[in-house]
């Protein structure tokens, strides 16, 4: 055998290198593991998240306070919006295109019964997780000026 063999107090002998090597393999796997887990669960808020979207193009976000609004069997719009001024009125910080996954039927049927139209009701303000693409192309828009969440998921409040 090559490489320096260590022996146990059990009788084994093990060589040195093959010890290492899982044990590396073990810590870099629970490295990794939980920053994936947190990149992919950690919510933001729909108004924030319009500042820096076009950087998580491609990554998978969960968006909270978003207020679908115009749903079709196609597309529903999200719109985020900021804190109510002294008057009352809210105004809109932004708006994602959201592209409803296939298996989020049930999610889809509620928002065109609910949502249909354009008024911002508390019965459509839901969280969405999807991953976020540029969504300009498909519009005849130059890159990354209307933004969407594709394969998404409604989560109702209720």
């Amino acid at each position: 055998m090559s490489g320096l063999q260590i022996a146990k107090s059990d009788g084994r002998i093990v060589r040195e290198g093959a010890v290492m090597r899982i044990g590396c393999a073990v810590l870099l796997t629970g490295l990794l593991i939980p920053s994936v887990s947190w990149a992919l669960d950690a919510p933001a808020d729909v108004a924030a998240f319009f500042e820096t979207a076009r950087h998580h193009i491609g990554e998978r976000v969960t968006l909270d306070h978003c207020h679908l609004v115009y749903a079709t069997e196609e597309e529903i719009t999200c719109v985020g919006l900021l804190p109510a001024e002294a008057a009352g009125d809210a105004r809109m910080a932004g708006k994602l295109l959201i592209r409803v996954g296939a298996a989020e039927i049930s999610g889809r049927k509620r928002a065109l019964s609910h949502c249909a139209g354009g008024a911002l009701n508390e019965v459509c303000k839901v969280s969405v997780s999807g991953e976020v693409f540029d969504a300009s192309r498909s519009f005849g828009l130059d890159e990354a000026r209307l933004l969407g969440l594709r394969e998404a998921a409604i989560r109702w409040p209720d």
